[in-house]
């Protein structure tokens, strides 16, 4: 009996589904690299026309701050300028352009009156509509004192570095300053350091007082005599008052005051504001003097001195 033998395919069927495999999936790919470039496409389209859009447009003069520090004086808010601090930026730009943040950044770094910039923060005006669209946030450097130079007074930060311009008074606007005195004339250009010793002895001194300098009177801070250049006997840092009483402050910040027991500036601190309170506040132009580290006052009206221990 003959068995039915199944007919072998020709080369040419067995070849059809594998070209139809392979022309469908060319057509899938080419389908979908248009739909991506399309949508590429519409995607950057979109973010062109947002980008050019008024909500998100910012003038370059909105980037001008309108109240800063109570020290800050309207000539230096004018410094603060970025078209000032940055000559080529754009008059308008938009929240959307490529490292326009980062260009802000870097133009509010070049003012010396800038410690650094913390953040910048950007509104969506179609989310935040009540906010600005763009909010900087500066840390300010913090003038801490002036230092009499020969020409007049530079004004000085709380890291001993020398603020921008040289004043023939000792103020800042209506805020004022201690004044120190007796520093060598090695002034340095604004945004240096001040490496005098004597001068950053002072500023720790400034600093430590700034917070009682209107309760106490002070005035001024002499360090002509820090290191005892000029007698050993006497006081290294002196501070004064308003009314001239002169509080002997010690030898100056350092590890050898440590080394001999020398009060701290938080207890020296803590001792004149006992003689304040002992003395119910009259101090500045009743006594002659305070010696901080050996707790004696003196009186004007009497050449008797007198100890008060805290």
């Amino acid at each position: 009996m003959a068995k039915d033998i199944p007919d072998k395919p020709s080369s040419a069927k067995a070849r059809t589904p594998f070209i139809w495999r392979l022309l469908r999936g060319t057509l899938v790919a080419l389908l979908t690299a248009a739909v991506g470039c399309g949508a590429i496409w519409g995607f950057d389209a979109l973010r062109q026309q947002v980008r050019l859009s008024p909500g998100y447009q910012v003038s370059s003069e909105s980037l001008r701050l309108v109240k800063g520090p109570s020290w800050m004086t309207p000539a230096i808010l004018a410094e603060l300028d970025v078209a000032s601090l940055d000559p080529e930026f754009p008059r308008e730009f938009s929240l959307l352009d490529e490292g326009i943040s980062a260009r802000i950044a870097a133009a509010y770094e070049r003012s010396l009156w800038v410690d650094r910039v913390e953040r910048i923060v950007k509104h969506d005006p179609r989310v935040d509509p009540q906010n600005p669209p763009l909010e900087v946030f500066l840390k300010f450097r913090r003038p801490i004192a002036f230092v009499q130079v020969q020409d007049g007074f530079a004004l000085v930060d709380d890291q001993g570095v020398r603020l921008p311009g040289l004043y023939r008074e000792p103020r800042l606007g209506a805020a004022r300053f201690l004044v120190i005195t007796g520093v060598p004339w090695l002034t340095p250009r604004p945004g240096q350091g001040w490496d005098d010793p004597s001068l950053q002895a002072g500023v720790q001194v400034a600093c430590a007082v700034e917070p009682k300098r209107e309760a106490f009177r002070l005035a001024s801070i002499d360090v002509s005599n820090f290191g005892y250049r000029r007698d050993r006997r006497d006081t290294e840092i002196a501070l004064y008052t308003v009314s001239e009483t002169r509080i002997k402050w010690g030898k100056a910040p350092s590890s050898e005051a440590e080394l001999l027991q020398e009060k701290t500036l938080v207890e020296k601190v803590a001792y004149l504001d006992y003689v304040y309170q002992t003395m119910h506040g009259r101090v500045d132009g009743v006594l002659a003097y305070i010696d901080v580290q050996n707790e004696v006052i003196l009186r004007r009206s009497t050449d008797l001195a007198t100890r008060v221990r805290s």
